[in-house]
């Protein structure tokens, strides 16, 4: 086929290009190929950005000319407005890298549509406001045919001007499946719910412990209050880091003695740890976690103040949550601890960005029409996921029978009585502070104890002496410098702060050419 012929005859195929490339949610319900016999053609359809490409095999066509028909059918093509509807498209498309010869369109409407028709044409690249088009109201019938030919990257562009009544508005529901079907993005939330929720009931769900929470009155035997801490919520805390410091201390092997330096008038608080027990005496009801912490604690001698451990004992944090972690799973408390439990949440998210990835690769559906919604929903996925990767964690019966104890422990402490406190050991209110400190509930812990403790422990002094003990304040020194460790054992220098370890077309009566549903160019459908 020669040029002259091929371009003069483009026109053939032009009508398919239209429609991947509307802002509108407009997308193929079937299509055919055929020449003018009705003959189907052999063709190959592509994805190319938001167009679709196809190469039509037509046989027998050299110096020839041929009608290649393509059929096709679009939804939501018609604009309704309050006074009348709108049939406004780009014809030809504006992305041919050749000049169209002539181009013309017929549009067929309902029989009804014989009164109050009007249409318009425009020509020209992508804006233009061109009309170098004629059109012919017949009827139910508008014919456009161009007056002149079309530049490079020119198109034709239609606009008809329907009476109210001859078309019937589609209802709500099914603009509804329209722009669900043209925004498959939307989907997404309920993809992720699907797969997060699928994957937590099949390996992060807890077995029921067929026990009911209780008040008892001792946490669970063997557990240390960091461990406690952390199997509550699967997570290492500050809290947990300082709460072992304090029972380290109510155990005897470390003292700590509160002090103020004064310079000027500007006072700073700071703590002193003593060591009191060798490291030669540290027996085995040390945990591997204990132990890193009095290590780093004390690695400068028997006697540490809290500001010296200032961007160095953040490097202990990862191994001591590597101990406490493998000291619960060592005692049977998880079945998908949780750095597994977070592999298989990163998993999730990345089977399904593959999975969307393909799709919009392949061709299948084209997922990013709209931005804005695929932010939205790309938020809303991530809330999702976020929420199920924080429930991943499984544990064994063993495992949520102990969080169960924990949590009747945690009760206990929070509900106690001064009847049952007189019943109980005298030091009881120091012996389980540490686990007060860990499980959130020190205040509540201290208040039961208020006017029946006398005595300061002999573990802590404070800048100043005690005129009478009180719990409640000594409880709330307690949470002073366990917010004052935190800082501290956090801290980082500069250049290793990661290692702490917590951490187109008109509308109206106007348009331009190019504009409309439809568009594109030599390679749509």
């Amino acid at each position: 086929m020669n040029r002259k012929l091929l371009r003069k005859n483009l026109i053939l195929l032009l009508f398919l290009v239209s429609f991947l490339s509307s802002k509108a949610q407009n997308f193929p319900v079937s299509g055919k190929v055929t020449d003018e016999s009705g003959n189907k053609l052999k063709y190959e359809s592509s994805k190319s950005g938001d167009f679709r490409d196809l190469k039509i095999y037509i046989p027998n066509a050299e110096d020839a000319t041929r009608v290649v028909n393509i059929q096709y059918q679009v939804r939501n093509a018609i604009r309704f407005f309050e006074d009348h509807d709108e049939f406004y498209w780009n014809v030809t498309g504006n992305d041919w890298p050749v000049p169209i010869t002539h181009a013309e369109a017929f549009v067929t409407l309902p029989e009804k549509a014989t009164v109050g028709l009007r249409a318009q044409a425009f020509t020209g690249v992508y804006g233009s406001t061109e009309g170098a088009a004629t059109s012919e109201v017949k009827g139910a019938d508008v014919m456009f045919e161009t007056t002149g030919s079309l530049p490079m990257r020119g198109g034709l562009t239609i606009d008809i001007f329907i009476p109210k009544g001859v078309l019937k508005e589609p209802g709500a529901l099914t603009k509804l499946f329209w722009f669900l079907g043209s925004n498959p993005i939307v989907f997404l939330p309920l993809l992720t719910l699907a797969v997060m929720y699928g994957l937590w009931h099949t390996v992060g769900k807890d077995p029921d412990p067929g026990v009911s929470v209780a008040p008892l009155y001792e946490p669970p035997k063997g557990f240390t209050p960091a461990e406690v801490g952390t199997l509550i919520d699967d997570s290492t805390d500050p809290r947990d880091i300082t709460s072992t410091i304090v029972d380290l201390a109510v155990r005897g092997y470390i003292k700590i003695e509160e002090k103020v330096n004064t310079f000027l008038v500007f006072k700073h608080k700071d703590y002193v740890f003593h060591l009191l027990k060798a490291r030669e005496q540290w027996g085995n009801d040390l945990s591997p976690h204990e132990r890193v912490m009095l290590e780093n604690i004390f690695a400068g001698g028997s006697e540490t103040e809290l500001s010296s451990l200032k961007n160095r004992f953040y490097t202990a944090i990862p191994v001591i949550r590597q101990d406490v972690m493998a000291a619960l799973k060592k005692k049977g408390m998880y079945l998908l601890d949780p750095g597994s439990a977070n592999g298989y949440s990163i998993a999730a998210i990345v089977a399904i960005g593959l999975l969307l990835a393909g799709l919009n690769y392949l061709g299948w559906k084209n997922l990013f029409n709209s931005i804005p919604l695929l932010i939205v929903s790309g938020l809303i996925s991530a809330v999702i996921w976020w929420l199920f990767a924080r429930q991943m964690t499984a544990k064994t019966l063993l495992g949520v029978r102990t969080v169960v104890a924990i949590l009747g422990f945690q009760e206990f402490m929070n509900r106690v009585d001064a009847d049952r406190i007189k019943r109980l050991p005298p030091d009881t209110f120091e012996k389980y502070l540490g686990y007060a400190m860990a499980l959130g509930v020190e205040q509540h812990w201290a208040q039961a104890f208020a006017g029946i403790i006398k005595d300061p422990p002999n573990w802590y002094v404070g800048s100043t002496p005690y005129s009478a003990f009180n719990p409640i304040f000594f409880s709330s020194s307690m949470h002073s410098m366990a917010s004052d460790m935190h800082q501290v054992f956090v801290s980082a220098p500069r250049s290793s702060s990661s290692g702490s370890g917590f951490g187109g077309g008109g509308g109206g009566g106007g348009g331009f050419s190019g504009g409309g549903f439809g568009g594109g160019g030599g390679s749509a459908f």
